[in-house]
């Protein structure tokens, strides 16, 4: 005998499987997401999207000649990078003849679940081509990373033209890939930022001849954190390096996960039942926000024009 499906009879069900699934598989889904949930860089809460980022040292901070000398308070140093949410959404849906066909409660609750583990899949892989695209962000796509260690236009509403502090750390016609040059934009960002990038992504032809490297001079260690869940990468001087085919052609990213992050403004999409009275189907709308986020640019780095 097949179940009636009522939407709204599986909601609260719907909510509770989501909540227990979809942050630990969104981050199992790609290696880039894998890495940046180890590190804590996938972070929930609107408070975030106000990161106060420092424009020069304090000028109060200096040797002293006489104990007895008043301190005058700084002007204020500071400068404040603002994000905007970028929304997503996606329906879960199943038609009437699904519907009809499904023999019990337990057959619809199948359904139901790979339906979501589908829906949760799209939600990745969407949001990873956003995240290496070389555009900033928009109501409807987050910022990419690309973009966002670019050296010109906006990041966080702070020209980075105007103000080259807020400049990523940028090498351009970089050439064959090397250890010496993966060192020299490592060491970079670790002298900008005080501490070193802790994720370093590339396409998989550069990783390819980045693992050569490694095999020739015996100097190859996998991380055992990523490797549990799947995925091939290595650690360099504590960075995990690793490959990512929507990474654009000829580019090598360096990510200060401590300084640069991905904000949620839940750990899951909402699941609002909905029917469509003009069509035989019925579900769920899912809506989610999130933002690319970074306190300090300059931790960062970027090589382009790096060939195999």
């Amino acid at each position: 005998m097949a179940i009636n499906f009522d939407s709204s009879l599986y909601a609260t069900a719907v909510g509770q499987w989501l909540s227990e699934n979809f942050e630990p598989q969104f981050a199992r889904l790609r290696s880039v997401f894998a890495k940046l949930q180890t590190d804590g860089a996938i972070k929930v809460g609107g408070a975030y999207l106000l990161a106060p980022v420092s424009k020069d040292k304090n000028p109060s901070v200096q040797g002293v000649a006489n104990f007895a000398s008043a301190m005058s308070i700084p002007a204020d140093q500071g400068v404040g990078a603002q994000y905007n949410w970028s929304w997503y959404e996606g329906l879960t849906a199943i038609n009437k003849a699904e519907e009809m066909a499904t023999e019990g409660e337990a057959a619809m609750v199948d359904l139901l679940e790979s339906r979501l583990n589908e829906t949760i899949a799209s939600f990745v892989e969407v949001v990873n081509t956003d995240l290496f695209s070389t555009t900033d962000a928009s109501q409807s796509k987050i910022a990419g990373l690309p973009y966002a260690l670019d050296t010109t236009g906006s990041f966080g509403g702070i020209d980075r033209s105007t103000n080259t502090w807020w400049q990523a750390q940028n090498e351009s016609a970089v050439g064959a890939v090397t250890l010496a040059k993966i060192n020299r934009m490592y060491n970079k960002c670790q002298s900008r930022g005080g501490t070193p990038p802790s994720l370093i992504v590339m396409p998989e032809d550069i990783f390819g001849s980045y693992e050569s490297l490694l095999q020739a001079s015996q100097q190859f260690v996998k991380d055992g954190k990523l490797a549990d869940l799947g995925f091939t990468a290595y650690l360099h001087k504590g960075a995990t390096v690793l490959f990512d085919n929507a990474c654009p052609a000829g580019t090598v990213l360096y990510v200060n996960t401590r300084h640069t992050y991905l904000v949620a403004m839940s750990k899951q999409p909402d699941a609002v039942p909905v029917q469509f009275p003009d069509r035989p189907v019925k579900g769920y709308l899912h809506t989610w926000a999130i933002a690319l986020v970074s306190r300090r640019l300059n931790a960062n780095g970027r090589q382009t024009g790096v060939t195999p």
